[in-house]
């Protein structure tokens, strides 16, 4: 049961994450005035629009309650899980209350319109929210089954750089400098080093020369240490960048939008998993959950 419901959690986590990402690149995020409800009811709305708010909400609801029934079953059922397990469960559980605060706030302030610094913020906060539950229920997972990585995993300054890259890839998007450089890549306005007096147009520069630096550290750990783990994160690493440069130079074509986002928490999820938390090899133990 305990492995079932932490399953449906990741999994239900993973899409209000990137249907989150599909609200915001079509502007939904508004489109149900009230919360938790639309329009005050549990009627299916009739505009395209509603609906897709109203189904993140539904998702994130079920998300909610799979996170909760995880860290019951942890903390009062299996009590001899390990104890990072039950921290982990804790945090993804209240992480995952916080996020529907802001959610509520967010439509409170009318956010989704991002008029005001402020609602920037508190559009990114969400969605950093949602990394911390996300990646919380993946070591929750990771800790149970006891796999340490130690000489196999991701190292952890790699990881620092491409998680670096996460936090301002969603800035960039949720402050609108998603085309501050134009549809050129890569090339930023024309130049290879861009006027960086407007702030968006920093970000974006900003964003795009910490992804090559985080390239780089990826390369560096596959040729260092070269195995199954260090060679798949490197192909992802290249295959996150294969749809982002798409979707800039596409003009930010939705479904291309759509691949960026989905495999850019997917790719988080992974690091998260298998990154090398150990240097001490243990034994690994058969799970009994």
């Amino acid at each position: 049961m305990l492995r079932l419901f932490l399953g449906l959690a990741m999994l239900f986590t993973y899409i209000v994450m990137i249907w989150g990402g599909a609200v915001r690149s079509t502007d939904s995020g508004l489109a149900c005035p009230d919360w938790p409800l639309c329009y005050g009811n549990f009627q299916l709305p009739k505009a395209t629009s509603a609906k897709l708010e109203m189904g993140h909400r539904t998702v994130s609801g079920l998300a909610g309650i799979f996170v909760f029934l995880t860290f019951l079953l942890l903390w009062f059922k299996y009590k001899t899980a390990p104890k990072s397990a039950k921290i982990a469960s804790l945090v993804a559980l209240l992480f995952t209350i916080s996020a529907a605060l802001t959610g509520m706030k967010m439509i409170r302030l009318e956010a989704p319109n991002l008029k005001y610094v402020s609602h920037m913020l508190l559009e990114s906060l969400h969605i950093y929210e949602s990394m911390i539950i996300l990646g919380a229920l993946v070591l929750t997972y990771r800790f149970l089954q006891r796999e340490e990585n130690p000489s196999g995993g991701v190292p952890l300054w790699a990881y620092a750089f491409a998680l670096t890259t996460m936090i301002t890839g969603v800035l960039v998007r949720y402050t609108g400098s998603g085309e501050a450089c134009g549809h050129e890549w890569p090339t930023c306005t024309g130049k290879l080093i861009p006027d960086l007096t407007n702030w968006q147009t920093a970000l974006q520069f900003a964003h795009r020369n910490i992804a090559y630096v985080a390239w780089l550290a990826f390369l560096l750990a596959m040729v260092s240490n070269f195995n199954r783990t260090t060679l798949t994160a490197f192909v992802f690493i290249n295959l996150q960048f294969l749809f982002a440069i798409s979707m800039v130079i596409s003009g930010f074509f939705l479904p291309l939008v759509f691949l960026d986002t989905a495999m850019g928490f997917f790719l988080f999820a992974w690091l998260t998993y298998n990154l090398q938390l150990s240097k001490t090899p243990e034994p690994r133990v058969k799970p009994a959950w």
